[in-house]
């Protein structure tokens, strides 16, 4: 959905819920692209201009860290890991494959537009 912003957002996430709130949060700054899978993630990527990534880790396909290795290698954009998981593990492995930061759920909105 674009609305002719200056940035866009592709946001991955397999659960309806969080794509949902990161719409109603982020809608009227940003043109955004929802993908739920990181195949359907990568399609976008390959084929549309994004300025950032909200990449939830757990997917049911290509796991959120093989997809920012996969972004970051093609490209410098920021990348923010989103997961419920809580593994402090995941966080360094994200960071050291190059997300720029991470975020857990449940997030405040606030703290989301700080990031």
């Amino acid at each position: 959905m674009t609305n002719g912003h200056s940035c866009s957002i592709l946001i991955v996430d397999d659960e309806k819920g969080i794509r949902e709130s990161l719409r109603m949060v982020l809608q009227d700054n940003y043109d955004l692209y929802f993908a739920e899978t990181g195949t359907e993630a990568l399609c976008i990527f390959e084929s549309r201009a994004v300025d950032i990534v909200l990449l939830d880790i757990m997917l049911p396909d290509i796991d959120g860290l093989e997809i920012c290795q996969t972004i970051r290698a093609r490209d410098e954009i920021p990348i923010l890991m989103l997961t419920a998981k809580g593994d402090p593990v995941d966080r360094i492995i994200g960071l050291e494959l190059g997300a720029d930061d991470y975020l857990p759920k449940p997030f405040e909105p606030r703290e989301l537009l700080a990031r």
